[in-house]
């Protein structure tokens, strides 16, 4: 509540700048975290964690460093995030159901997306469309064992779609957004899945 007082005290330019810190700082944490089960899991030896702890070390210094971040914070609109659930539920329709796999599923996906710009070169809208389909795609590209129902992927679409909206100026020149915001949106909906399924077992 206290935070939530704070956050409405503070100027235009604050806020938009710890909205920005807030993101980024979730996009190391997650994959911090993910990382870290991965080595624990896998009993990884003492010098994989010295080389991993030394990766991190050198990308957190490297985004200290860089411009990695346009000036100010703009935000996609909704209407356009409302697609990224569209591209995942299509590409794990093409992935599992018809059984194209993954990268069959997630290839005609992006081509078909890339298409939609041409019913109207001089719309702005349709313009950002692909990328927002794109995104999705990543989602619906998952494994069966992770993505396994349609909730799951809407689940994962709406928090990446979320983090998509929030993102617009942020990690500019690193390789791979999209499908970095569509693993965290998977992460996030794994976890709550498990956080439902212990829920039910207390319960």
């Amino acid at each position: 509540m206290q935070f939530a007082f704070y956050f409405c005290g503070m100027n235009f330019s604050s806020k938009h700048k710890l909205l920005r810190n807030g993101v980024t700082g979730t996009f190391f944490l997650i994959h911090f975290v993910f990382l870290f089960f991965i080595l624990l899991e896998s009993k990884a030896p003492s010098y994989i964690l010295v080389l991993i702890g030394i990766l991190l070390c050198t990308t957190l210094f490297s985004y200290l460093r860089s411009p990695l971040h346009a000036e100010g914070f703009n935000y996609f609109s909704w209407r356009l995030v409302v697609w990224v659930p569209v591209g995942g539920l299509i590409a794990f329709y093409l992935n599992q159901k018809l059984g194209l796999g993954p990268v069959l599923g997630g290839s005609v996906t992006g081509f078909a997306a890339s298409c939609i710009p041409r019913i109207d070169r001089r719309s702005e809208y349709l313009s950002h469309l692909p990328d927002m389909l794109y995104c999705g795609a990543f989602i619906g590209m998952s494994a069966p064992k992770v993505t396994h129902e349609v909730s799951f992927i809407l689940i994962a679409s709406a928090v990446t779609a979320v983090l998509l909206m929030f993102s617009k100026n942020l990690l500019h020149g690193v390789g791979g957004k999209l499908g970095t915001l569509a693993f965290m949106g998977v992460v996030a909906a794994s976890v709550i899945y498990q956080l439902m399924n212990l829920w039910k077992l207390w319960y």
